[in-house]
């Protein structure tokens, strides 16, 4: 399984994504300064005065510029992590943004790649408040550059990013628990579908589900650059034992577990050449790829860490909550609201996800789930963890001045009854 330099395929981008992602971002920008409003000219203006009032409550700290030791001789694991390093140059903000949502490939600059249903949300807010605070071009409504899209690190081009002028991150949740919130946000809210185990099962047998973090997030490339489609579909059949394209959509069709499991393989031979992936490698590979990666079960540790590394201070870093379920989103176009069912999973389901079949499905988000709680504890630990907490109190009691500051305030794009604002 080489890695390859060479482009083998084409962006791909949809509608829906894009709109749930630039009305999404809109709310977060109206969310953050309390008051709403279309403009962000005045967005900066309007959190002015509520960043004063929390900064006289409250000591924030600057953390100092140079790396601490590496070597933690206490954070061995039997899987890849690594201890996230300051980023030297200072917070990446560069000149040319003016648009609150910019969807072009980007090689420089602060950049979120933004799997779905991780608390991307919540995580744009404070991506977008670093770009207007850093900004020293506000006053003419340009923001430090920027991006916050759905999608894959290779349709940005994050593979060909300036590492020196650009800070990556990312962030991610117990994969189970994310395709759980997929299915009911995506196909039970948007699509109208009844949450029944059958339907469940037939939305997880996507194989770009079971694998959702490796493919949007990976920086590489692991193809031969002259590998052809014919060629890996050829040897894929020929490896799993099928004679034609037909007997295997045949077998997909049919489903059960074997059609799952064929479907998984055939996605996975033709993203690396081989249905023996070795995770551990891509793993440690997405790692080196990136700058930081959060943990959404501990959001907090995560920002106040990406905070440290960047020499930043703790009002750069305070968000609001976004959307939840028990509540009404922005949804598609005919629909501007709607209703964010509560999650369940049913004994059947249940005893689904605690089976092989699916663990042997997700191991390799779940081994990239691991290692990047094992890296965040690495790097608590080396940026001090006395001071760490330090600032994690800061930033808890600003969160609370927060809360209680925009309580009422906060302007969202639909009601509590479901109207549309």
């Amino acid at each position: 399984m080489a890695r390859s330099s060479k482009t083998t395929s084409s962006p791909v981008r949809y509608s829906l994504v894009i709109f749930i992602t630039a009305s999404v971002t809109w709310s977060l920008s109206s969310t953050l300064n309390c008051q709403g409003g279309l403009s962000l000219h005045s967005f900066g203006n309007a959190t002015a005065a509520t960043e004063s009032l929390m900064l006289q409550s409250f000591t924030t700290t600057k953390t100092p510029s140079k790396a601490t030791s590496t070597s933690i001789a206490s954070a061995a694991s039997s899987f890849p992590s690594r201890v996230w390093q300051h980023f030297q140059a200072g917070f990446p903000c560069y000149n040319g943004q003016v648009k609150l949502m910019d969807t072009s490939p980007a090689h420089r600059g602060f950049l979120f790649q933004r799997p779905m249903k991780v608390g991307s949300t919540t995580m744009v807010g404070v991506v977008l408040r670093m770009a207007h605070n850093r900004s020293p071009w506000i006053k003419k409504g340009v923001k430090c550059l920027h991006r916050s899209m759905h999608g894959s690190a290779l349709e940005m081009e994050y593979d060909k990013r300036d590492r020196s002028q650009s800070f990556l991150l990312s962030l991610v949740r117990d994969p189970t628990k994310r395709v759980i919130s997929e299915f009911f946000h995506f196909r039970v809210a948007i699509n109208e579908v009844e949450p029944t185990d059958r339907n469940f099962k037939n939305f997880l047998a996507s194989p770009k589900l079971q694998h959702k973090y490796i493919n949007d997030l990976r920086v590489d490339r692991y193809l031969d650059g002259d590998a052809t489609n014919e060629t890996l579909v050829s040897n894929f059949l020929e490896s799993n034992g099928l004679e034609t394209v037909s007997e295997f959509r045949r077998v997909v069709r049919k489903g059960g577990e074997r059609g799952r499991r064929l479907g998984r393989l055939r996605d996975e031979f033709m993203e690396f050449g081989t249905n023996n992936v070795n995770w551990t490698q891509v793993v440690q590979d997405i790692l080196n790829g990136y700058d930081f990666i959060g943990v959404t079960e501990r959001m907090d540790e995560s920002l106040v860490a990406m905070q440290m590394l960047l020499n930043l201070t703790t009002k750069d870093i305070l968000y609001t909550h976004s959307r939840s379920s028990g509540t009404f989103s922005n949804g598609p176009s005919g629909r501007p609201c709607i209703y964010i069912p509560r999650s369940f999973v049913t004994p059947v389901m249940k005893e689904y996800f605690e089976s092989d079949e699916w663990k042997t499905a997700i191991q390799g988000d779940l081994l990239l789930y691991k290692a990047a709680q094992a890296s965040l504890d690495r790097t608590i630990a080396a940026l001090g963890e006395e001071k760490f907490r330090h600032n994690l109190e800061a930033l808890r009691r600003g969160l609370k001045l927060a809360e209680s500051h925009c309580k009422g305030r906060v302007r969202t794009l639909c009601s509590d009854g479901g109207e549309a604002i």
